[in-house]
């Protein structure tokens, strides 16, 4: 069997997933987000002067908060719009699920590029 990159793996299987692993998953991302977060924060704080940092927490909760609302509604509207798709209920949100996902992995990717190009 060749070797594939997981997120791949995953968007291609995605339909097949078992309710567990797909709990691990989501348990691994959020417990990398919340190590991460907080170092990222203070990072990006740093850079601006004494007055400004309040003002720059402000700016970046209600940029984490905007970006968690658009990435939702974006899900959720890919999985919506499978409907047309002939079959069960089950099978055209399923099919909508592996498709947000493979649109937040692509999301991810271009995030995953982009710090690396941004931070040296």
């Amino acid at each position: 069997m060749p070797r594939h990159q997981p997120s791949a793996y995953l968007s291609q299987t995605a339909r097949h997933l078992a309710n567990p692993f797909i709990a691990t998953v989501y348990v691994l991302y959020m417990a990398g987000m919340g190590t991460c977060m907080g170092s990222v924060m203070t990072s990006a704080l740093r850079t601006l002067a004494d007055n400004q940092q309040t003002e720059g927490n402000a700016i970046l909760n209600t940029l984490q908060q905007f970006a968690g609302a658009v990435g939702t509604s974006l899900s959720a509207v890919v999985v919506q719009s499978q409907t047309h798709l002939a079959g069960s209920q089950a099978y055209t949100t399923a099919v909508g699920t592996q498709n947000a996902f493979i649109m937040l992995t692509v999301f991810a990717t271009v995030i995953w590029f982009s710090y690396f190009k941004v931070v040296k």
